[in-house]
């Protein structure tokens, strides 16, 4: 028993020794690597153009790149020809046409078999720049001013002839375009080389006495330049002509110097009188000027509006009586109205109405100083500080834009014109006077009286015959500051 129990025990320390001596067999012996394998680099093999391959007609099929760029150096193009249009004008022009071997080689390189590759080319800029610079010296021509006329002799105006010259860097642009594209004509841009050409006081001078020549009868004009405070042109300016209802913007002139604020009711006439050339309501404003009603006070308001006209140093701008007051005044109330002399002022004379009177040049002083006082200036703020001032005034010119009648001197002006105008007729005379703006914001005045005979030239002077000579005359002084181009 004993013996059998010592033999189990020996034998299970021979198992377990046997266990530990494997394992450590196992953790010491390493797993051995496969040898690595080198593998010897392929030759390049050099790219070379396709059969067939070709550039204006000359064969490169096998030629390596440096075969291909030596051939390349020896294709010469020929001159390109440009149409060159330039305004009304067209010039030919020839270029210099270079080969881009780089970008030529890489084309054929990538073609494929039987292609006939278009070359890439370059051009010259130094070249296109001296060609451009020579043909300024066509294209470019000296500003000038000329007088255009139709049959109709009061269809005259100024037309301006501006120097142009080809924009060189925008003309450059579009020719490398056109070249490169294999286009062959190309429109390169002119701009203007310098300021338009104003006609002289001179020009507009003699243009003005031509027209009027064309008259049956006496014109006057005055015109003025607001902005530089010139006298532009004259022709018989201190000649007398009938006030007519172009002074109804002295009575507006003169109700504000009386009034500070005025009424519903006075709002109302002062617009019916500027804007329909209503006689009743500018009766009611010379009136309302002296606190006043009816035709009486309407005639005070004449007598002070005259001491108004004095003040400003006008001599032969006066009103004795209202608008169609003749019959109450001198017929019934036998009021001894003083009138004028049958000859007042230089020749030539119009026969002008004894009670209501004016010259071209007086007419523009009034309309002239209300400008000036809307700016600020000028002798109606040192006269009238209590009533006047920029902003009023400038409430006048704004209702004398609202003028409704545009036969006379509208109808000569563009629509983008601004005007602040009164015109006035009679049987024998018919006028405009009007302050200007410009798009360009130039500022003058201009005054045309048109007088013709009634015995001598058939009756009544209609608006279709006075109309289209009055706007003549504003056609032909607005184009001396705003002349169009040719």
């Amino acid at each position: 028993m004993q013996y059998t129990q010592r033999r189990a025990m020996w034998v299970m320390f021979v198992v377990l020794g046997l266990l530990v001596s494997c394992g450590q067999s196992a953790a010491v012996v390493p797993t051995p690597l496969a040898p690595t394998v080198v593998v010897a680099p392929s030759p390049t093999v050099e790219p070379t153009v396709a059969t067939g391959v070709s550039v204006n007609d000359v064969m490169l099929a096998g030629k390596n790149l440096s075969q291909l760029t030596t051939t390349l150096a020896t294709v010469v193009l020929p001159k390109r020809e440009l149409t060159v249009l330039t305004g009304d004008s067209t010039h030919t022009l020839t270029f210099t046409v270079s080969l881009d071997q780089q970008a030529t080689a890489d084309a054929v390189l990538q073609a494929v078999a039987n292609t006939k590759v278009e070359p890439v080319v370059r051009f010259d800029n130094v070249e296109i720049q001296q060609q451009l610079e020579s043909l300024n010296t066509t294209v470019t021509a000296t500003s000038g001013v000329t007088l255009t006329q139709s049959a109709d002799p009061f269809d005259v105006r100024f037309v301006t002839d501006v120097a142009q010259s080809i924009d060189t860097k925008a003309a450059e642009a579009s020719i490398i375009t056109a070249l490169a594209s294999n286009v062959i004509s190309v429109t390169v841009p002119l701009i203007p080389s310098s300021t338009p050409v104003l006609p002289t006081s001179a020009q507009l001078s003699a243009a003005v006495n031509t027209m009027a020549d064309a008259w049956p009868g006496i014109v006057g004009i005055y015109v003025y330049n607001l902005d530089t405070d010139e006298v532009v042109t004259t022709l018989n300016e201190k000649s007398v002509f009938s006030g007519a209802s172009v002074m109804k913007v002295p009575i507006l002139l003169h109700a504000y110097t009386k009034i500070s604020t005025f009424s519903d009711a006075q709002k109302g006439w002062m617009r019916r009188m500027i804007i329909d050339s209503d006689n009743l309501a500018a009766n009611k404003m010379l009136a309302t000027s002296v606190d006043g009603e009816g035709t009486e006070a309407a005639y005070l308001g004449t007598q002070e509006m005259n001491k108004m006209f004095q003040a400003l140093g006008l001599e032969r701008t006066y009103q004795n009586m209202p608008y169609e007051g003749r019959d109450f005044l001198i017929g019934v109330l036998k009021y001894n109205i003083v009138r004028g002399p049958k000859i007042d002022g230089p020749a030539p004379n119009t026969d002008a109405d004894p009670l209501l009177r004016t010259t071209p040049a007086e007419m523009a002083k009034v309309f002239t100083e209300i400008y000036r006082c809307s700016q600020g200036k000028g002798e109606l703020l040192k006269l009238y500080p209590d009533t006047l001032n920029a902003d009023r005034c400038s409430e006048i010119l704004a209702l004398m834009h609202e003028n409704a009648d545009n036969s006379r001197m509208m109808s000569g002006l563009p629509d983008d014109a601004y005007v602040s105008h009164k015109s006035g007729w009679i049987e024998d005379m018919q006028a405009d006077v009007g302050i200007v703006t410009t798009p360009d914001k130039q500022h003058f005045l201009m005054a045309i009286y048109v007088y013709r005979d009634i015995a001598e030239n058939g009756g009544y002077l209609v608006d279709s015959v006075a109309g289209p000579a009055i706007g003549g005359f504003a056609q032909l002084i607005y184009s001396a500051f705003v002349p169009q181009n040719k």
